[in-house]
């Protein structure tokens, strides 16, 4: 699998709250290109209406990269250990991540997701088509006909999210885990800071134009910016490799060392509306 992956933090912010997921590697800003045969691809964003998102948010991603497996138990355990560490420190209170992505292994595709983060397919690769549902105060009032999808135009807490890792409490622990069969299209997978900002018929548009590149996922944040977003960002692009045109006899396995490039910083610790318990 090929996979391109760029986080920046948002501008006159301290810190990137956002975390990239890829396999064992753990992308905390810049620009960063791998090929994965199994893993974990997903992208963690801290809350920042809640304290030490990015701390919640590492804490999340380290654990993850150490799984060679993904289950609902491993993930329900990640969020009671988070929840523990809030409760020892007044610093860590309530901190709070989203995370949504995808696991490769032997063949089988886990899709998972809690808060807002995103996942789409680009079916054809032409169209987008998300995979994920959004935790969200905006969602649930459409859900529950409380709010007509002409008020939701002007709503104004649509990054209010509804579940999350930690957050203070066990009851927003809601995840969503299913299976699939190996993903046939590319993948993308943003964090709100670029869907909220601009449309899945740009982001087309920029697919269309670019392809899977480190350039469409430049554009989309640059298109993200120039509609005013001021959020970390985050972006994800990947898709199966063909195998069949490889030739393994030309590569040479020192080349990962030579050749390996990162941009990778990790600073200890804003986002996010606070989480909204609507229970």
């Amino acid at each position: 699998m090929n996979i391109i992956a760029i986080t920046q933090k948002g501008p006159n912010k301290a810190e990137n709250e956002d975390r990239i997921i890829l396999g064992k590697n753990i992308i905390a800003e810049g620009i960063f290109q791998t090929q994965l045969v199994n893993g974990i691809i997903a992208v963690a964003d801290g809350v920042g209406g809640n304290n030490a998102g990015a701390v919640a948010s590492h804490f999340v991603a380290k654990q993850l990269s150490t799984l060679n497996t993904l289950s609902e138990n491993e993930l329900t355990r990640i969020n009671e250990e988070l929840l523990s560490l809030s409760s020892e420190c007044s610093d860590y209170e309530n901190m709070a991540t989203t995370l949504s992505g995808v696991a490769s292994y032997n063949g089988i595709t886990q899709l998972f997701s809690i808060g807002n983060t995103r996942v789409y397919l680009l079916q054809g690769r032409k169209y987008l088509k998300q995979l994920t549902t959004d935790d969200t105060t905006l969602n649930y009032l459409l859900a529950t006909g409380q709010l007509s999808s002409e008020e939701a135009e002007s709503f104004d807490r649509k990054n209010e999210i509804t579940a999350c890792f930690g957050g203070g409490a066990a009851h927003l622990f809601k995840i969503k885990c299913s299976t699939m069969e190996l993903l046939p299209s590319p993948f993308i997978i943003t964090s709100d800071g670029i869907h909220d900002y601009i449309s899945i018929d740009l982001m087309e548009d920029i697919i269309a134009a670019k392809g899977i590149t480190v350039s469409a996922c430049e554009a989309m944040i640059t298109a993200a910016r120039n509609a005013e977003s001021k959020d970390d960002i985050s972006i994800v692009m990947g898709e199966i490799v063909n195998l069949s045109n490889v030739k393994f006899d030309y590569i040479d396995p020192s080349d990962m060392l030579t050749q390996f490039k990162h941009n990778i910083n990790y600073n200890d610790r804003s986002g996010f509306a606070p989480v909204a318990n609507l229970e």
